[in-house]
């Protein structure tokens, strides 16, 4: 079954939420390294918004994962 826009920012949102805090780092920190907003970073958490496909290989380059699992379920 194909994830509706909602669920894929949430899992969006929920992903980066984990990756960033197990990096140890805030959202103005992450910000900073993609030259972003921290209110950027807070909205994409927030599931407010999600960034376009560029900034999103940016986030998965740098913690070295893929689109697809920012945007995936979380596997059970």
């Amino acid at each position: 079954m194909a994830l509706t826009e909602r669920q894929l920012r949430v899992n969006f949102a929920n992903r980066l939420n984990d990756l960033r805090r197990a990096a140890g780092m805030t959202q103005l920190e992450l910000a900073q390294k993609l030259n972003y907003s921290d209110k950027a970073v807070s909205k994409w958490e927030r599931s407010e918004s999600v960034p376009d496909l560029y900034v999103l290989k940016q986030l998965a380059d740098f913690y070295g994962v893929t689109i697809d699992l920012l945007i995936s379920e979380p596997s059970t």
